[in-house]
């Protein structure tokens, strides 16, 4: 053995190690367990759930995971609460506001710890003032992009009903974006990678909500109270597929591929697209290492729906947020271990 040589079989042996101690290695595929998986959004912050799949780290812990695609956050809590998946993406509003009811949804995994929506209009409207008596698309009514404009409208003192804003439901991004284009409503608020394209074609970005320092838990991974009681290990597998297909992303290597990965659901027709998508899916990826959930994204969604909803406001942040699984893959050294594979594998 050469010294040469001597660097490269000590990382393969450290890969293998890690494997076997923290539980990274491949599971047969005849032992599968069939869990359903779902994503309300067509968004780049669902990103990380598409590239666990495709890339086999949902197979690697023994799931034989279905995608599902269910339009809105709330009629994903709906499926949650009757057992109809096991685990979703959702935003942190429905979720919470589902739990006021008594749904049970959990969230175990903070995705986006902030308010990552840009508000867009039509180009005649220059300014967040200018959205009085104008029209506004979100998802659904308590969908998380309804907690956005109405937090974003707060924060401008716009009051809808005062101001004669109108809130309408217009389904997923793309199908809001066809109806600015088309006149149905002046404003609607996206992922920030939309905004690029929108604003080649004329749009105005009347605001970066990012930018505007309110605490908010944007995108989460949920679970069901009652099937995390009888199948908390399968979803430990499916916290722990999405972390290594978050270290998975941020590798510069990975590039192509996740920009496969991405058009394969997005389908754009322009590259510009695509790569604008992707920076935002890395950047989601970088700012979630370690993906807990935000106690207060969490409560400031709670202070904010509680003015409209008595059950909301007596629930507590803790009552909503499982930190359980993420704490114990963090704890194990599992999370440490995934990025360092992912960074020694070629």
């Amino acid at each position: 053995m050469t010294r040469r040589n001597q660097p490269i079989i000590w990382e393969v042996l450290g890969v293998l190690l890690l494997s076997l101690v923290f539980g990274i290695a491949a599971t047969p595929a005849d032992s599968q367990d069939k869990i359903r998986i779902s994503y309300s959004a067509l968004s780049p912050n669902v990103g990380v759930l598409w590239v666990a799949r495709t890339e086999g780290f949902y197979k690697k812990h023994g799931l034989d995971a279905e995608m599902l695609f269910i339009e809105s956050g709330s009629l994903t809590s709906q499926a949650l609460a009757a057992g109809e998946i096991g685990v979703a993406h959702n935003a942190g509003a429905p979720a919470i506001i589902s739990n006021a009811s008594g749904s049970g949804e959990m969230i175990i995994m903070g995705l986006v710890n902030s308010l990552e929506y840009s508000l867009v209009a039509t180009p005649k409207l220059k300014r967040a003032e200018d959205l009085k008596g104008k029209k506004i698309g979100v998802s659904r009514i308590g969908s998380s992009s309804h907690a956005a404009v109405a937090i974003a409208l707060d924060h401008f003192k716009l009051e809808p009903k005062r101001d004669g804003i109108t809130i309408i439901q217009g389904g997923t991004t793309t199908s809001r974006v066809s109806a600015l284009k088309a006149g149905s409503v002046d404003a609607t608020v996206v992922d920030p990678s939309f905004v690029p394209f929108l604003k080649a074609e004329g749009y105005k970005e009347l605001s970066y909500l990012g930018d505007l320092g309110i605490a908010y838990q944007h995108a989460a991974l949920v679970a069901n109270r009652g099937y995390m009681k009888k199948n908390r290990e399968k979803v430990l597998r499916v916290v722990k597929a999405c972390i290594e297909a978050t270290a998975f992303i941020i590798q510069d290597r990975n590039t192509v591929e996740i920009k496969r990965v991405l058009n394969r659901y997005f389908k754009f027709d322009d590259p510009g697209k695509t790569d604008d998508a992707y920076k935002a899916v890395k950047n989601y990826a970088l700012a979630a290492r370690k993906p807990y959930p935000t106690v207060e994204g969490v409560s400031a969604l709670i202070r904010f729906f509680g003015r409209f909803n008595p059950a909301v406001a007596k629930i507590a942040p803790m009552d909503v947020i499982d930190t359980s699984l993420v704490e114990e893959l963090d704890k194990s050294g599992f999370i440490e271990a995934a990025y360092r594979q992912a960074a020694l594998v070629k």
